[in-house]
C-alpha cells in the first residue's frame, strides 16, 4: 500500500503556461497481514493499548471511525454489537469475533472500564464532567504516528481500519455482495473501489479457474 499520486494539470491564466500538481489519493487497505501485525505488535503495550485496541476494532468490524468511538463499553461486552452508523442512520449488527473479543475484554480489565465508560475515552470532560471520548483527530493523530514510523509507504488515514477490515472479509468469503451490504455501500462497485479490488484481481480470478 503506498503512497500514491494522482495528476492534473493547471493551466495559467495569464501567461497560458501549463504545470503538472501531484495531489495525494486516497489510502489504500492493508493488504498484507504481516504489516498489519507488525503495527499490532507496536501498539500493544501500556503506553499505547487504547490505540492497539482502536486499530483491532476497526480493522474487525468495519465501522467508520465516528462510530468506533461512541462506543461504550455495555455496547460491546454482549459479544455482539447493535449501532446506528452515524453517517447513513442505517442500522448496523455484528458479533465481536474471537480476536477482537479477546483484545477487549483484556482492555476493559486493564483499565478497569465501567459500563457507562466510553470504549476510547479521553482525559477531558464535558460541561456535567463526565468523561469524553478520543476525538477523530486524536485517534488519527495517534495511529499515523505509529503507522507511518514504521511503514512509511503507508499513506494513513482512519478510513485504512475499515476499508482494510473490508478487503479482508472479501477475501475470506469470496463474497462482495455480503461486503457491500457489512460496508452499506449502495453498490458493487462502490465496494470494489472503496476496498481496492483491481484489474489485477480480476486477471488472477480468471487465470485460476480452469474449468
Amino acid at each position: 500500500m503506498v503512497k500514491k499520486k494522482s495528476k492534473f494539470i493547471r493551466v495559467d491564466k495569464n501567461t497560458g503556461i501549463k504545470s503538472e500538481i501531484n495531489t495525494a489519493v486516497a489510502a489504500e487497505p492493508i493488504k498484507d497481514r504481516a504489516i498489519i501485525e507488525g503495527i499490532k505488535t507496536a501498539l500493544n503495550n501500556k503506553k499505547t493499548r487504547k490505540y492497539y485496541a482502536l486499530f483491532c476494532t476497526g480493522i474487525n468490524t468495519a465501522l467508520r471511525i465516528s462510530d468506533i468511538l461512541k462506543l461504550k463499553v455495555s455496547d460491546v461486552k454482549s459479544g455482539y454489537v447493535h449501532t446506528k452508523e452515524t453517517k447513513t442512520g442505517k442500522n448496523k449488527q455484528f458479533p465481536i469475533n474471537s480476536i477482537l473479543k479477546a483484545v477487549l475484554e483484556n482492555y476493559i480489565r486493564e483499565f478497569n472500564l465501567k459500563d457507562d465508560d466510553y470504549l476510547f475515552y479521553s482525559n477531558r470532560k464535558d460541561k456535567l464532567k463526565n468523561i469524553k471520548a478520543i476525538d477523530q483527530s486524536q485517534a488519527y493523530r495517534k495511529l499515523k504516528e505509529v503507522v507511518e514510523r514504521l511503514y512509511s509507504q503507508i499513506h494513513f488515514s482512519t478510513h485504512v481500519l475499515r476499508k482494510t477490515c473490508g478487503y479482508w472479509l472479501y477475501q475470506t468469503t469470496n463474497d462482495i455482495t455480503l461486503v457491500m451490504h457489512s460496508l452499506n455501500h449502495s453498490s458493487v462497485s462502490v465496494t470494489m473501489r472503496y476496498i481496492g479490488l483491481t484489474q489485477e484481481n480480476v486477471d488472477n480470478a480468471f487465470n485460476g479457474l480452469n474449468l
